[in-house]
């Protein structure tokens, strides 16, 4: 074997030295973030041949725009149609005389710039866990008399998904336009006899960018991690919970999930819709007809100021991460925040520890177990800068927290898909529900308290006891938490 090295190793290596040249100057010549490149280059130097494997199959901004070029096309023929025709009329709701929260105008105005107008006439209903979601949805489902779309990024057939899916398939039946767009990574144990069934019973069936080899493509980096149901148009469903036994504490997993999800009816929806269809069309490559009876005019059914935003590595702006950061900086007296996987951005990590040493309360709930050590390891190397900065810090012990919660002040709340990490803010196709209204504020951080008795608060002092082999890890994981 030494013998066969040496005598191809001449010829190896310079075309090595050579790929290597090409991916440097690649990787400068795209001026992405800094940090991105900081990490790919550290990645080049400390594993030369695995580095270059990972750089071609995860971190081509080429393949990007290759993949979504389509999907621009399509997105531009109906999203300004869309626009005039749904939402323009919505845009010009004048926050300041309609409600009394004036602190989040530049918030606001921000979204609404990105295709996410202010809706007045909504009723929200707050679902904790998949006890409270699951029965919601099946009922909504069982009631839906024109269509239905779903949009997921896990769906199992199991328990749950079983029952689900022949639901749908009773609903088509009997005539009730059935469509369900899953991910092809995050749904990727579903028999090809499950898509049959669906799809020869009148359900159409599509699949988000699916992949044969998820661990060696790069279509892996541009996930559908939206979770989203919309009945006959007036009714919606999105958060944090997937369809999956594992979401409803029945006794059946070891661990306890805690997770958060919202039920809205009204005109918020019709946003919810459209991101639907956006999705919907670039995957099946052809454009829908906007018929009116997708976008009804919703009854009055209550007066929740409700917007709804997304983002995606397709979206012009990261529309999600600085609506974070503006919702955060706009803070007068508290922030809360609720997330399974903490791997901030500068910016976000800066916003963070600013408003804190600004006497503006702070607390952070995060899990203690995380299904990846790695990015649990890469949290953690953020929790002694937090600590210093006086921001209170709560390790959930329960089981495994997965609810995605923003809470400013006692008056806004955003609930949503979006992790507060790299991933969800440049990579995943996200949704995030922004709450304006006092009572469902104080709904969630009454269960924000209860958490907090599941869980342990670090103190400063405590925390710098922990192992030298402990703190070299996640100093190790934090040097790729731009990758992860």
């Amino acid at each position: 074997m030494l013998e066969v090295w040496h005598i191809i190793s001449p010829y190896i290596l310079p075309l090595y030295y050579i790929i290597i040249f090409f991916v440097v100057i690649n990787l400068i010549l795209e001026n992405r973030n800094p940090l991105k490149t900081h990490s790919y280059l550290l990645l080049l130097l400390l594993l030369p041949i695995i580095g270059v494997v990972i750089y071609f199959f995860f971190g081509q901004h080429q393949l990007k725009r290759k993949i979504f070029a389509k999907r621009g096309l399509i997105n531009h023929a109906f999203g300004p149609i869309y626009a005039q025709e749904h939402l323009d009329a919505k845009s010009k709701v004048d926050v300041k005389a309609t409600k009394p929260y004036g602190q989040f105008e530049k918030l606001i105005r921000f979204l609404k710039n990105d295709l996410s107008p202010l809706t007045l006439n909504n009723k929200v209903t707050i679902l904790r866990n998949g006890e409270e979601k699951f029965p919601a949805v099946m009922e909504a489902l069982s009631q839906a008399k024109d269509h239905i779309h779903i949009e997921y990024y896990i769906f199992e057939n199991d328990e749950i998904g079983g029952p689900l899916a022949d639901l749908l398939i009773k609903k088509a039946a009997e005539g009730v336009e059935v469509r369900m767009l899953l991910d092809g990574v995050g749904s990727l144990a579903l028999k090809k006899d499950f898509f049959k069934k669906l799809k020869s019973s009148g359900v159409q069936l599509a699949e988000f960018m699916p992949v044969l080899f998820p661990s060696f493509t790069s279509k892996i980096n541009y996930r559908d991690h939206r979770k989203i149901v919309i009945v006959d148009g007036t009714i919606g469903f999105t958060g944090g919970i997937n369809i999956s036994n594992r979401y409803i504490n029945n006794g059946s997993h070891n661990t306890y999930w805690r997770d958060t999800h919202l039920k809205i009816e009204g005109d918020a929806v019709k946003t919810l819709q459209f991101l639907f269809f956006l999705n919907w069309q670039f995957v099946v490559q052809h454009e829908l007809e906007t018929k009116q009876k997708y976008f009804p005019k919703a009854k009055p059914v209550g007066d929740h100021c409700v917007q709804i935003n997304a983002s995606g590595p397709d979206w012009e702006l990261a529309s999600i991460m600085d609506s974070f950061l503006i919702a955060i900086t706009s803070a007068r007296r508290s922030v809360r925040i609720a997330t399974p996987y903490f791997i901030p951005t500068e910016s976000i990590l800066n916003a963070i520890t600013t408003v804190s040493k600004s006497d503006i309360k702070v607390e952070l709930l995060i899990p203690y177990e995380s299904d990846s050590w790695i990015v649990k390891s890469a949290s953690f190397s953020f929790v002694e800068n937090l600590l210093e900065a006086g921001v209170n810090i709560y390790f959930y012990k329960k089981g495994f927290l997965h609810s995605k919660v923003i809470m400013i002040d006692e008056s806004f709340a955003s609930v949503g898909t979006a992790n507060m990490d790299y991933r969800s803010f440049d990579l995943n196709h996200e949704v995030n529900t922004y709450l304006y209204d006092s009572d469902l504020v104080e709904t969630l951080l009454d269960q924000f308290e209860e958490d907090k008795l599941e869980s342990i608060n670090i103190t400063l002092e405590d925390w710098r006891k922990r192992g030298l082999k402990q703190k070299l890890k996640e100093s190790i994981c934090r040097l790729m938490a731009p990758l992860l």
